[in-house]
């Protein structure tokens, strides 16, 4: 089979045996890829740009375009704890959009790319 006849699993499969570090590479950005395909997915059954959609997470246009590329995978941080302390694991940035409380526990969520 010629390689212009080979789909793409193929060709994937035979860089992974040829290039130890490529498999690597490959593995380490498997979340950032499903995270990515997911965004995508979300974005375009809500018929929503990057712009819209970053308002509506409250970050920044240029970060949509990071998270969709799936080249770079999220860092996700929740605190979850009695509402009674103060969050410790996220930023004050996070904090001061709000926790989510729930009878006596209190979740903050915060992410990074």
């Amino acid at each position: 089979m010629s390689s212009s006849e080979k789909n793409f699993d193929a060709l994937l499969a035979e860089e992974q045996l040829a290039d130890p570090s490529f498999r690597a590479e490959w593995q380490r950005l498997a979340p950032a890829r499903e995270f990515a395909a997911t965004l995508l997915r979300y974005r375009a059954e809500h018929k929503l740009s990057q712009r819209a959609l970053a308002a509506k997470l409250g970050v920044s246009q240029p970060r949509v375009v990071k998270l969709e590329s799936g080249e770079h995978n999220p860092e996700f941080v929740l605190d979850v704890a009695p509402t009674s302390r103060k969050p410790a694991l996220v930023t004050a940035r996070a904090q001061k959009r709000g926790a989510i409380a729930h009878d006596e526990v209190s979740v903050v969520a915060a992410s990074s790319v």
